[in-house]
């Protein structure tokens, strides 16, 4: 199935679940807020189906993912489509004199059952497309760490930024790709600093020498410690993460970035950062933007990588989800 088609179904059930009918018809049974809650998940599963389009082609993952997201956009159409006949009914009925048994069928008793059932029905379909929706979120590493892998750059040192507020995990995101055994294999050199404020480039540099030798540099002058660099990733292929760097002057990058170019092609710098600006002056390809994650999406995420999808034993429930939400709840500014 093409994903312009899944693309246009997921825009259709947005369409009619922003009609009045069915608004109406989720006042009647009791259900008008799920309603809502569903069509904002449908709305973010939407708004990553045109990318995933692009990326078919190259990654099985991206593939199969596709393959489970067109059997849960089927059966929400088709409870979008039941929702949409009861409300022609319910029309039809209170349009004409209704009959005993149909009176009977939309007393109060009977409409707290239907709305309960068809509630039920729409917090099932949710929760599938926030767990496949929280799968895009490995998205994220596989791409980066393809970024990396490629050597087709017209640069020696390629730069990539990724973007998100604080706490969102953009530090642990570079963390898991810094130790992905293919990126640890396919660099010479990989180099770790945390940059933070004021930006100055002898103590990054600094920083740098402390990062390769593993103990604390002496200290020297910024044209010693230029040479000190020149002799660690000249001529190789190194990997180099700038942690949490706030820099908006390009001429001070700049003047860093000169000392970086002698790396072998296909070098790669990681910068993190929380600013879209420092991204745009620091990149040479587009920045990777990250999005945060409802509960359900982090629990889910949070038992695939911490736990390896298995349910954890009740006691660990409460305290890993209370965890969670204090993560969730209170981000770094």
């Amino acid at each position: 199935m093409a994903e312009g088609v899944l693309f246009d179904i997921a825009g259709e059930i947005i369409k009619k679940l922003g009609s009045r009918a069915l608004q109406e018809i989720g006042v009647w049974w009791g259900v008008k807020d799920e309603l809502q809650k569903l069509k904002g998940t449908v709305s973010r599963i939407r708004a990553v189906l045109l990318d995933a389009e692009k990326k078919k082609a190259l990654n099985e993952q991206v593939k199969d993912w596709l393959g489970k997201l067109q059997e849960i956009v089927y059966d929400a159409d088709d409870l979008i489509d039941d929702f949409a006949t009861e409300a022609l009914q319910r029309q039809v009925m209170t349009g004409n004199r209704m009959t005993k048994e149909v009176s009977l069928f939309f007393s109060s008793s009977n409409r707290l059952v239907y709305g309960f059932k068809m509630g039920h029905k729409i917090k099932a379909i949710r929760k599938r497309l926030l767990e496949i929706h929280a799968d895009t979120e490995s998205f994220n590493l596989e791409a980066i760490i393809e970024f990396l892998l490629a050597s087709n750059s017209e640069e020696n040192v390629s730069v990539l930024s990724i973007v998100g507020i604080g706490g969102l995990g953009k530090t642990t995101l570079a963390q898991f790709i810094f130790n992905d055994e293919q990126v640890s294999k396919h660099f010479e050199v990989k180099l770790w600093v945390c940059v933070s404020d004021p930006f100055d480039v002898k103590m990054i540099v600094k920083k740098i020498l402390e990062s390769a030798k593993g103990t604390k540099s002496e200290e020297l002058e910024l044209e010693a410690l230029k040479s000190h660099l020149g002799e660690i990733i000249n001529g190789k292929k190194y990997m180099l993460v700038l942690d949490d760097v706030w820099n908006e002057n390009r001429e001070r990058w700049d003047s860093l970035k000169k000392l970086l170019v002698g790396g072998s092609g296909g070098s790669k710098i990681l910068v993190t950062t929380r600013s879209i600006k420092v991204a745009k002056v620091a990149s040479t390809v587009e920045p990777y933007v990250l999005k945060g994650l409802s509960p359900t999406e982090s629990w889910s995420l949070f038992l695939r990588v911490a736990l390896k999808g298995q349910e954890p034993k009740d006691s660990s429930v409460k305290n890993g989800r209370r965890l969670l939400v204090n993560v969730l709840e209170f981000p770094l500014q």
